[in-house]
């Protein structure tokens, strides 16, 4: 995981066992204490190399590269188990794929284990009689099972944590606006994605950033907004790069359906229909969840060559879309 080696399977692995076991348990907390220090030291290593009043005078150039590349790898782990607690605290089916999967002893330990120790003599070199600040929430790992609010809570935090380390990183700040989105507090989840929005020009993250704030529009009932920003991401091309993003026709096609475009509701599911065959199922799972817009179908009489089409073009059995 430090390496960046393991697939998704593998992550979730380590994130489920190293809240069971103690010695993992340990190693993950030992972790999660340089995060304080490397916040001081990011601040501190901005003054003036020149300064020699000031201890970041004596931290040689190599040593600071040593310190970056070493703050980016606890980043990256605290934003891989945020990630997996968001999941887990948003999607019961997630949970229980995680809960079908075996738990060995993740053989990363040791190699993460070796950086703690590399950590700490940085620590001695650049910052000499300063002890490591404990950073809250030291019960995450405790191995005890959790609600799923319980679980966004402790996504939360190690998504923040991740943050303070590398406010760059654009995809813990997705999915912290997630947890915001889940718990209804919609201001602090737009802030989350305007951020990224406002500092990011990959078009992946972008993606990302305007179809989650689409579904605020949505809840919202703003549909003309949701549509410019779903737009927006088909326009880019994002979904080329990431076939994730392909939902994006779903909900523009929910979007015109919602504001009572029909025509072009029809044409968004057509689009959705060729372009991602292996999505049917999802889309007919999707529709079975939005009663509100089938019944708008059904009954509008404006939409009944969208509500004959549907259950053609996504004819699975128990998604309440049928012949």
């Amino acid at each position: 995981m430090l390496d960046g080696e393991l697939d998704p399977a593998g992550i979730r692995r380590v994130t489920m066992h190293s809240d069971g076991c103690a010695s993992c348990k340990s190693f993950f907390d030992g972790i999660r204490e340089q995060v304080g220090l490397h916040r001081r030291l990011a601040a501190a290593m901005v003054l003036p190399a020149g300064d020699a009043s000031e201890p970041v005078a004596e931290v040689d150039q190599t040593l600071r590269h040593q310190l970056t590349g070493n703050q980016r790898k606890l980043s990256r782990i605290l934003y891989e188990l945020g990630r997996n607690f968001t999941l887990m605290g948003l999607s019961p089916e997630f949970s229980r794929e995680v809960a079908k999967e075996p738990m060995p002893l993740p053989d990363m330990a040791m190699r993460g284990r070796s950086l703690l120790d590399e950590v700490s003599r940085e620590q001695n070199q650049a910052a000499e009689g300063a002890g490591p600040e404990w950073v809250a929430a030291k019960d995450l790992f405790d191995g005890q099972l959790r609600s799923p609010a319980e679980n966004l809570a402790r996504g939360q935090r190690l998504l923040t944590e991740c943050l303070a380390l590398d406010p760059t990183a654009d995809d813990a700040r997705i999915y912290l606006g997630l947890v915001h989105y889940a718990r209804g507090q919609r201001a602090l989840a737009r802030r989350q994605f305007g951020h990224v929005l406002d500092k990011s020009a990959d078009a992946v993250m972008r993606g990302f950033a305007l179809s989650n704030l689409s579904n605020i529009h949505l809840d919202e009932g703003d549909f003309d907004g949701a549509v410019a920003l779903l737009l927006e991401v088909v326009q880019s091309g994002a979904a080329r790069k990431q076939p994730r993003l392909i939902a994006a026709h779903f909900n523009l096609a929910l979007a015109f359906g919602l504001k009572g475009s029909f025509e072009e509701s029809l044409h968004w599911f057509d689009q959705l229909h060729q372009d991602a065959p292996h999505r049917r199922r999802w889309v007919a799972g999707e529709l079975r969840r939005r009663s509100h817009f089938l019944h708008l179908v059904h009954t509008h009489p404006e939409a009944s060559q969208l509500a004959d089409r549907l259950p053609q073009w996504f004819p699975f059995e128990g998604t309440g879309v049928s012949n």
